[in-house]
């Protein structure tokens, strides 16, 4: 296939925000719908409601349109199941449907359907129906980024690393592997601010953050502006002398950048300290625990060298 066809045909996927599932037990219905999405969608389709349910457990679509007469089980049955799964309760589900009583009606928006489309289908009616709450979910994804990013720096905030790192406790707890968590706290950054402004500061905050992100994503971690000059981290488990060297080479990121630090007492350039802690989760310690371990091996590298990293095991 030719190169340039192979891009545009790649571009052209990626365009598609959106993922519709659509669950019918008619192929005419099914291929009506994809006819009328496909273009700028993508768009998934299941013939049965048990296999519908294992498509949206595995693929979480964006959005759902739902038969509510098929065999076995019903739409009905089915949206009962969905609101019922933390990870599904909040995907949109639109009833398709040649039910024509009101009070068919009214129990589908009762069990959480978001809207209700007659059959047979009116093409027009079906795309600005689906148009209007795929623009809802799009304004919501919007809020949701915005609300778990820090703009500044634009890596995720204090409140996506609440969620994170506890679902990430819990895989750990679970299948019994170690974790890394650890603050970074840029050295004399009020110092730097009051020297070169604060506009110049923020430029140093986003570069710091970057050289650091970049090192952790190495070995799948992150890094979270979690307040002013200060950072979490966390990544997963790694011999103990491979973590000293990654939380070295975040320490090198920093200071290979070459930005002039003329207020400061440990290095001609900005610079991080950093302290940190290797964890295997359990019933015996917590996250807030961990934290302030994190927290004293951090203070203990500010209150003697700084440019540096000090990494316990709790």
């Amino acid at each position: 296939m030719n190169t340039n066809v192979v891009i545009s045909e790649q571009r052209r996927r990626s365009d598609k925000q959106f993922t519709i599932l659509c669950i019918d037990d008619e192929n005419s219905n099914l291929k009506i719908l994809a006819s009328i999405f496909k273009e700028h969608h993508n768009v998934i389709v299941s013939k049965s409601a048990h296999q519908g349910l294992q498509k949206a457990l595995v693929l979480h679509p964006d959005l759902i349109l739902l038969d509510v007469l098929m065999p076995k089980e019903s739409g009905f049955e089915l949206i009962v199941k969905l609101k019922q799964i933390p990870e599904l309760t909040h995907i949109p589900v639109i009833f398709i449907t040649g039910l024509q009583s009101v009070k068919d009606e009214e129990l589908g928006l009762t069990l959480g359907a978001c809207d209700y489309i007659q059959k047979p289908f009116n093409y027009a009616i079906v795309q600005a129906r689906v148009h209007n709450h795929l623009e809802l979910i799009r304004q919501r994804k919007l809020l949701e980024k915005s609300a778990n990013v820090d703009s500044l720096t634009e890596l995720p905030n204090r409140r996506k690393w609440q969620s994170n790192i506890t679902k990430l406790w819990q895989y750990a707890e679970h299948h019994k592997t170690a974790l890394v968590l650890g603050i970074i706290d840029i050295d004399y950054f009020k110092k730097y601010n009051d020297l070169y402004g604060h506009q110049q500061g923020d430029i140093v905050l986003r570069k710091v953050s970057n050289a650091i992100r970049r090192v952790l994503f190495t070995c799948k971690g992150e890094i979270y502006r979690c307040g002013g000059e200060e950072f979490y981290f966390h990544f997963c488990e790694q011999a103990e002398t491979q973590v000293a060297t990654i939380l070295h080479a975040c320490l090198t990121a920093v200071t290979d950048l070459k930005i002039t630090h003329k207020d400061s007492n440990v290095a001609e350039f900005v610079s991080i300290s950093i302290g940190a802690v290797q964890v295997l989760p359990s019933e015996k310690n917590s996250i807030e625990q961990v934290l302030q371990h994190a927290d004293e091996r951090l203070y203990l590298v500010k209150e003697s060298t700084r440019n540096a990293m000090n990494l316990g095991v709790s």
